[in-house]
C-alpha cells in the first residue's frame, strides 16, 4: 500500500500560526484561485484589478505537502512543475525560490501572513528572498522542492509534512479583465 498524499493551504491567522489548515485536493478543480482574499474560497470575489500602471498582486499561497495515512517507507526528492502553458499577457504566477519551514514538530513556523494588498512576497514575505515565473518550471526542468524539514529530510511518517512552497499572481497593465482558465501545477515525489 502506497503513501496518501494531500495538498493542503494554509491560511488567515497570525505569522508562524496559520488559522486553518485546509485540504485542498478535493475542492475542485479549480483548488485553489488568486484573489485579493486570504481564504480557500472558490468564487468570483476578491477579484485582482487590473492596474492603470505598476503591479497588483494576489494574495500569496503557503502550499504543502502533507501524509494522511497509508503504509509506505519514506517520501523525498519532491519537485514541482506547470503544464507551462500560463495565463497570458499581463499576468504571471510567481513561485517562491525559499521553501520556508513547516513541519510536525513545528507546524507553521514558517507562515506569513500577507497582510494587505498588493505585497509582492519577494519583499513583504521574510523567508522568500527571490522567485521565478512558476511557468518556466516544466515536466522536464522541474523546480526541485519544497524541502522537507522532518528529521533526516524525508516524510517518513503520518502527519508529516513537506516545507511551504509560495504562490503569488502578479498582474499588470497590459493583462485582460475577466477570469482566467484554470492552469495545473504539479507536485511530484519519490516514495518507497
Amino acid at each position: 500500500m502506497a503513501a496518501t498524499v494531500a495538498i493542503y493551504y494554509d491560511f488567515a491567522g497570525t505569522d508562524g500560526s496559520p488559522g486553518t489548515n485546509q485540504d485542498i485536493s478535493g475542492l475542485g478543480p479549480p483548488n485553489i484561485r488568486f484573489k485579493r482574499a486570504d481564504n480557500a474560497t472558490i468564487d468570483n470575489q476578491d477579484p485582482i484589478p487590473v492596474p492603470p500602471s505598476g503591479t497588483n498582486y494576489s494574495r500569496w499561497k503557503h502550499l504543502y505537502l502533507k501524509v494522511t495515512g497509508g503504509t509506505f517507507t519514506q517520501i523525498d526528492n519532491i519537485r514541482f512543475y506547470s503544464d507551462g502553458t500560463g495565463f497570458g499577457t499581463g499576468v504571471t504566477l510567481k513561485v517562491g525560490l525559499q521553501f520556508p519551514t513547516n513541519n510536525s514538530g513545528s507546524p507553521g513556523s514558517g507562515y506569513e501572513v500577507a497582510d494587505t494588498d498588493d505585497q509582492d512576497m519577494v519583499t513583504y514575505h521574510s523567508g522568500i528572498t527571490s522567485d521565478a515565473d512558476a511557468f518556466t518550471y516544466v515536466v522536464g526542468t522541474p523546480l526541485s522542492g519544497p524541502s522537507i524539514s522532518e528529521s533526516g529530510s524525508v516524510i517518513d511518517a503520518v502527519n508529516e509534512t513537506s516545507n511551504y512552497i509560495v504562490f503569488q499572481l502578479e498582474v499588470i497593465n497590459t493583462a485582460s479583465a475577466g477570469d482566467l482558465n484554470d492552469e495545473t501545477l504539479t507536485l511530484k515525489y519519490d516514495e518507497i
